[in-house]
């Protein structure tokens, strides 16, 4: 009975050898074919003489003569021709490669009420999966902002605008009402959690804008911030700095609008830089994010001082996402105590504005209207 068992295995091993020759043998005959002229390469290889072609894995050449003896004339995306050997070539099939693309990297797209596109990557869901982040990193909206276009740059609301006629500057002629003026001042940003060891953080910083709760209506600024190799869950800022342009490294900013919304305020997101230690891959992070209206609900300028915000996690478009919701199982503090004196939850994230000193465990940052 066992002799029949093992028989009947060799017999299934030996189909499937048999159907994977046939396979490599159709490929083989596929790959000669004078008609197809894309092909894949299948691994690493260097010019070896003059006259050669150096290309790497995944590369797809435009293949231009088909020699007997096995180097063929190929042509990169580059426009750069030479001969490559035939062995490292396959026959290159677009519909597997966007397969297997999408296989590896999926990325869903949030829309903001303007019509813009903000990515969510599985990446950083897998992080959070394999606790390198906490569940509430997320990939940073604001950077995406930036990379995708000029319109959240200073230098777009800086430049005159032209008149109808482009022979004047319309800025310069009719006055810009101001509805709002001030100037913010981040102070210091307290335990703010780590990612794990596997990833290594180059940066942080924080960048804020002017942001109605669906829209961002003004350029966005990123002040970097420093910390210290012992403590770098604490961040602060430099104190201003002087000179004739606003520097990356000063913690005080100048806001102004003429937007007539009433949901104005700022967005804060504070945001590292990482690079994953196995991969090499660096990204840009948000450890969450915190709003503060700049009009009460009577339409009155809220009072210039210091506020303790929440530090919400996900991105400004989520509601009700924790920075780490392990922590929050671990403390708890009643609603109403919250709201009366502003304590946050233990050890939880706060984006603050307040001129309370906060205790180490607290998870806040400080900034000051």
């Amino acid at each position: 009975k066992e002799e029949d068992e093992s028989s009947d295995d060799n017999g299934e091993s030996s189909e499937e050898e048999e159907s994977e020759e046939a396979d490599e043998e159709d490929e083989d005959k596929l790959l000669d074919d004078p008609d197809v002229k894309e092909c894949i390469a299948v691994g690493n290889f260097n010019a070896q003489q003059e006259g050669d072609l150096t290309f790497t894995k995944g590369e797809v050449l435009l293949i231009h003569d088909k020699k007997a003896d096995g180097w063929w004339v190929a042509e990169n995306s580059k426009g750069e021709r030479g001969l490559v050997p035939r062995t490292y070539l396959a026959v290159h099939n677009e519909d597997e490669e966007s397969q297997e693309e999408s296989d590896e990297h999926i990325e869903v797209v949030d829309e903001t009420a303007d019509g813009t596109e903000i990515k969510r990557s599985d990446t950083v869901e897998m992080l959070a999966t394999m606790g390198a982040v906490p569940a509430g990193f997320r990939l940073s909206t604001l950077s995406q902002l930036l990379e995708q276009g000029n319109q959240f740059r200073a230098s777009y609301f800086l430049q005159p605008k032209l008149t109808p006629s482009q022979l004047a500057f319309k800025d310069l002629i009719y006055p810009i009402p101001t509805r709002v003026s001030l100037i913010v001042t981040l102070c210091s940003c307290k335990t703010i959690p780590l990612p794990a060891a596997s990833i290594q953080v180059l940066s942080r910083h924080v960048r804020l804008c002017l942001f109605d709760g669906n829209r961002v209506l003004s350029n966005i600024h990123t002040v970097r911030a420093t910390w210290q190799p012992k403590n770098p869950q604490m961040w602060t800022f430099s104190p201003r700095v002087t000179g004739i342009l606003p520097s990356l490294l000063d913690g005080d900013c100048f806001v102004r609008s003429n937007s007539l919304s009433s949901d104005i305020g700022l967005l804060f997101e504070l945001g590292i830089t990482y690079i994953r230690n196995s991969t090499g891959e660096r990204q840009e992070l948000s450890c969450g994010w915190a709003f503060q209206k700049l009009f009460t609900s009577d339409g009155m300028p809220v009072p210039s001082k210091m506020y303790e915000l929440l530090l919400n996690g996900g991105t400004p478009y989520e509601r009700g996402v924790e920075v780490d919701p392990s922590l929050s199982r671990r403390g708890t503090v009643s609603h109403k105590h919250f709201i009366s004196k502003m304590i946050c939850f233990p050890r939880l994230p706060v984006f603050s504005l307040s001129r309370s000193t906060w205790c180490d465990k607290q998870q806040a940052v400080q900034v000051m209207l």
